[in-house]
């Protein structure tokens, strides 16, 4: 019997009982106005069409008719639930971590309470899970049973190949059709250049991006002294280095590298939140919510 990710209890307490500020704090990052382009009677004017026999009158533009003598009825956008795709990297570097809390774990438990978040809003949610390829694709659904088949398919996503963010964004950004959210959980290990160019074909696609980011403190901080064997986790050989006289190259590649993801995500118009896997779960959203 397979186990669903853990989402801490006190997290979703805490979430339960948020005063009516949070809520909408809540909802703005989440849900935010997300309109479909299906018409409906809402309150936003979108455009308008001839009148047929049938039509309600309350919607006949009567300034139109005493300015040209022609029958237009106004159509508005429907206000729409929001349609979320969570997209969560199951690729061999996210195995990196101590027992227990891997970054794959952390994201696994990230990817449950947003998804539990919106099911509680009555919004859509899905999940693709990848790594050199999309491996699990769950379209989005709103009931607390489409919210279980999710956690189940969190719960046997394992750490797999390489990362291949580029293409597996490229590819999602062809079946979401639909106008709506994508929150991408990775540790983004992978070309920055590359990834910030599908980060913009999702939102040329009309799709709006968190990036969760989601690394390991030692991978921060490179604490390691003295002769290390560094194992790599996708197929890199094995490699033994005297920690301390690399530590100065590694954090600067890991800065530019940081860099260059920042900034693009600040030109695509993605929000990017950086993750450490020590940090409480619920710390992470309350600043994720607090940026928006």
């Amino acid at each position: 019997m397979s186990t669903v990710p853990a989402v801490q209890p006190e997290v979703l307490a805490r979430l339960g009982s948020l005063s009516l500020t949070a809520r909408q704090a809540v909802e703005s990052i989440l849900a935010g106005q997300h309109r479909s382009v299906h018409h409906g009677l809402s309150i936003e004017f979108a455009d308008h069409r001839e009148y047929q026999p049938g039509d309600d009158l309350r919607h006949l533009d009567w300034l139109v008719l005493a300015r040209s003598d022609r029958y237009q009825i106004r159509r508005y956008e429907e206000e729409t639930r929001l349609r979320a795709t969570i997209v969560l990297d199951c690729s061999g570097s996210m195995g990196y971590g101590k027992t227990g809390s891997t970054k794959l774990e952390f994201g696994r438990s990230l990817a449950a309470a947003l998804g539990y978040l919106m099911v509680r809003q009555n919004d859509s949610v899905g999940l693709a899970t990848f790594d050199t390829e999309v491996r699990e694709f769950l379209p989005p659904g709103s009931t607390m049973s489409h919210y279980l088949h999710l956690l189940d398919a969190m719960s046997r996503s394992q750490p797999g190949e390489e990362t291949r963010l580029a293409p597996v964004l490229e590819e999602l950004a062809g079946r979401l059709r639909r106008r709506g959210l994508v929150l991408l959980i990775t540790d983004a290990f992978d070309d920055s250049t590359a990834l910030v160019q599908a980060l913009k074909l999702l939102r040329y696609r009309k799709q709006d991006v968190r990036l969760f980011q989601i690394l390991d403190p030692r991978e921060l901080d490179f604490p390691f002294s003295g002769m290390t064997e560094f194992v790599g986790l996708e197929h890199e050989p094995r490699l033994k280095f005297d920690a301390d006289r690399i530590r100065t190259h590694y954090r600067q590649e890991f800065a530019e590298h940081q860099a260059r993801l920042k900034a693009g995500c600040h030109a695509a118009g993605v929000q990017l939140e950086v993750c450490r896997t020590d940090e409480d779960l619920f710390t992470v959203l309350g600043r994720a919510l607090a940026a928006r």
